[in-house]
C-alpha cells in the first residue's frame, strides 16, 4: 500500500478524488512489468475517424501514438451500464491531462442521436466511436469474440498491458504505465521508449536522447548517430521544442513549477509559430506537430477564462 501512496504522490494523479479505489494498483504494476517486451511498434486502429465518432472529444489514430490508451468496449446505448460508464468517466477525468486517451467503443444497436443523449445525460466527455478497435490477432479474437464489457490498456509504445473486464485493475495499469513513461529508471527502459520514438515521434526522441545522455552517458553513446542526424534537421529540432512545451501542458494540473510558467498567450504564440510544421515534408514530423498542437489547444481551453472561445481537436 505504501508503494501506491508514494507513486500517487510523485505523480499527483489525484486518484483519491475518484469515487472508486484502485485496489490492485501494486499488483497490476508488477504484472505489467513482468511481461516480456515485444517488438516496438504502434498498434493499428480501426474506426477511429470522424465517420464513426458518436460523442465526446475527437481523436485520431495518429494522435494516439505515444500515448497510453484505454479501449473500453460496451453498449453505450444500454443504460443498465450507467454505473460503469460513470466510473470510466472518472478514470478519464483523473488522467486526461496526461499522455492518455480513453476511447469508448460502442458495440450496440443504438444510433448516434441516442448515444449523444445518453453521453450528455451521464456527462460523459471521453471520445466514443462506433466499433473502434485495434487490429487483433486470431488468438485475441478467440479469447474475446464479443468485446462487450472488455477493456484493453495499450502502452505508449503499442504494447498491450491489460486485457480484461476489471475497470479498477485497469485504472491501476494506466497509472503504472504513465509513471513508467514519465520517469524511466533503467537504461533498458530508456531504450524501449527511445527506440519507439525514433521511428514514430522524432521530436520526442531527440528530447529522450538528451535526457538519456545525462542519466546513462555510456549506454546513450549507441544513439550518437541518431542524435547528430536529428539535431541537424531543423523541422525535428522545432517539433522537439513543441514537444517540450506540450509535455509541460499535459502536466499542467500537476502544479509542476514549470507548468506554472504557462500562459494562454505563450501557448497561442507557440501554436501560431509551429502551424507550418503540420505540412512538413517529413510525415512523422507533420503528425507529431498536429498531436502537440492538439494537446496545447486542450490546455489552452483550461487556461482561457470562462466564456472565451477555444476549440479542441484530436491531432488528425
Amino acid at each position: 500500500m505504501a508503494l501506491v501512496v508514494k507513486k500517487e504522490k510523485a505523480l499527483d494523479l489525484r486518484v483519491g478524488k475518484m469515487k472508486f479505489a484502485v485496489c490492485s494498483f501494486a499488483a497490476a504494476f508488477f504484472a505489467a512489468a513482468s511481461l516480456a517486451a515485444p517488438e516496438v511498434k504502434p498498434v493499428e486502429w480501426e474506426n477511429v475517424d470522424p465517420a464513426h465518432h458518436l460523442a465526446g472529444r475527437m481523436a485520431s489514430a495518429g494522435y494516439l501514438r505515444g500515448k497510453v490508451v484505454c479501449l473500453d468496449y460496451r453498449d453505450f446505448g444500454d443504460k443498465s451500464g450507467a454505473a460503469a460508464m460513470r466510473r470510466m468517466e472518472e478514470v478519464w477525468q483523473t488522467f486526461k491531462m496526461k499522455p492518455f486517451v480513453l476511447i469508448g467503443s460502442h458495440r450496440g444497436a443504438a444510433g448516434a442521436e441516442k448515444i449523444k443523449r445518453i453521453a450528455e445525460g451521464l456527462k460523459l466527455t471521453f471520445p466514443i466511436y462506433r466499433e473502434a478497435d485495434i487490429v487483433r490477432t486470431e488468438e485475441q479474437k478467440k479469447t474475446d469474440p464479443e468485446h462487450i464489457g472488455f477493456m484493453y490498456i495499450i502502452g505508449g509504445t503499442g504494447r498491450i498491458l491489460y486485457c480484461g473486464t476489471d475497470d479498477r485493475r485497469a485504472a491501476g495499469v494506466i497509472a503504472s504505465a504513465l509513471i513508467s513513461m514519465r520517469s524511466p529508471t533503467t537504461a533498458k527502459q530508456w531504450k524501449h521508449y527511445i527506440d519507439y520514438d525514433i521511428n514514430f515521434l522524432p521530436g520526442k526522441a531527440l528530447l529522450g536522447i538528451e535526457e538519456f545522455r545525462k542519466s546513462f552517458p555510456k549506454e546513450a553513446a549507441a544513439y550518437d548517430e541518431v542524435w547528430e542526424k536529428f539535431s541537424a534537421d531543423s523541422d525535428i529540432k522545432r517539433v522537439s521544442k513543441l514537444e517540450r512545451l506540450a509535455h509541460m501542458a499535459k502536466d499542467y494540473d500537476l502544479k509542476d513549477p514549470n507548468a506554472k510558467k504557462l500562459s494562454a498567450e505563450k501557448i497561442e504564440l507557440a501554436i501560431e509559430k509551429a502551424s507550418d510544421l503540420k505540412k512538413s515534408e517529413n510525415p512523422l514530423v507533420a503528425q507529431e506537430a498536429k498531436n502537440c498542437i492538439a494537446d496545447l489547444t486542450w490546455t489552452l481551453a483550461v487556461l482561457k477564462p470562462a466564456g472565451e472561445d477555444s476549440t479542441t481537436q484530436g491531432g488528425k
